[in-house]
């Protein structure tokens, strides 16, 4: 309940409210009339019973954030994915000063977004505000706001990333892959060509390659069961349980494995951690002597893919093999390469028909 008392000609109003540890407090403000203090009163209380959390409201929101980071956060991703949330706790810093939660309004956060949006692409910009919306989602549900704020704000950016065919076309394929095994016995003084050769024919990421090891390697068959982190250096599970999968290998190719294990005496990890920029120096040599396009390590991936596809592969086992959950993420990933073997499809069936 609320009290009132005169002080002069001003009127002072007490609310008694309790903050997110369970202990009452009292705010008060001072009015011209006592008619504003008992509306201020009436409305503090009722947002108090709503579970709206007054006190805790007042909290700087980049203190917030980060302090969210850390509880709802941290325990359940991995170290590199943690990398990238400590440089949105930066982003969070500078971009929102020192704004209290309670002073957040959607087009605060719209125009901030849109800032955010002239310097990075609409990919980054969109990995940003989800999870400024999840904290402030969070936010919402502990009562440090007291209404939806953030489900309207939209990513945009001005930045345009280059874009580039990041797999080759099946004619490529073939020769990258005829190069790699052509120079199969060069895999012991470089083996980025057999993690090359890996990736084209597997569809393995980089980070699997980096972390198999030789009792990963079966008759016919590679075991997925960990990934590499260039960036925190740790070995862990893969992202997702589908990402754990057995993928079949042609037998050349486990030849060639076993020649490199045999011939460099490895008994444990196969490939020595190494930076991506020497990874990708790597790549860009191997693919300038094979006569084919340039394409970063995860263009193999694609690439895997989309020669399955052009070869007439169906979806689902290609969704299983490179370790997605459903077949609807290899659709969404791969919808341009689906597009083109539809164009491809129609351009049969009217041959056909005529």
């Amino acid at each position: 309940m609320a009290s009132f008392e005169k002080r002069g000609k001003k009127w002072r109003a007490v609310v008694s409210v309790t903050d997110g540890k369970g202990i009452r407090k009292k705010i008060s403000k001072t009015f011209d009339t006592k008619k504003l203090a008992t509306v201020w009163s009436i409305e503090k209380e009722n947002k108090a019973n709503t579970g709206y959390n007054i006190l805790d409201s007042k909290m700087i929101f980049s203190e917030y954030y980060a302090n969210w980071v850390e509880t709802y956060k941290r325990p359940i991703i991995r170290e590199s994915t943690y990398i990238r949330y400590k440089s949105w706790i930066n982003n969070v810093k500078n971009l929102f000063g020192d704004v209290r939660l309670d002073q957040l309004t959607n087009y605060q956060i719209q125009q901030i977004i849109n800032n955010f949006g002239q310097t990075h692409t609409l990919k980054s910009t969109q990995g940003f505000l989800v999870s400024v919306r999840s904290s402030l989602k969070d936010a919402l549900l502990d009562g440090y706001i007291d209404k939806d704020i953030f489900s309207r704000v939209k990513a945009n950016s001005h930045v345009e990333k280059p874009k580039s065919e990041n797999f080759l076309s099946a004619e490529e394929f073939e020769r990258l892959q005829g190069f790699l095994y052509e120079n199969q016995k060069e895999v012991t003084s470089n083996p980025k060509i057999l993690m090359v050769l890996i990736a084209l024919e597997t569809g393995a990421r980089l980070g699997e390659i980096c972390a198999l090891r030789v009792n990963d390697i079966h008759t016919n068959q590679l075991l997925i069961d960990e990934s590499y982190s260039a960036t925190s250096h740790q070995y862990t599970k893969p992202k997702t349980k589908s990402s754990i999968r057995a993928i079949s290998i042609p037998s050349k190719l486990e030849t060639v494995i076993r020649y490199y294990i045999k011939k460099t005496s490895k008994n444990d990890i196969l490939f020595a951690p190494q930076h991506r920029a020497n990874i990708s120096r790597g790549v860009s040599a191997i693919l300038k002597h094979a006569g084919v396009h340039q394409i970063r390590f995860h263009g193999l991936r694609h690439s895997h893919v989309s020669y399955l596809l052009h070869r007439g592969v169906d979806i689902s086992y290609i969704s299983k093999r490179v370790g997605h959950s459903n077949t609807t993420i290899t659709l969404q990933v791969y919808a341009h390469l689906l597009k083109e073997k539809e164009q491809a499809q129609d351009a049969l069936v009217l041959e056909i028909l005529s």
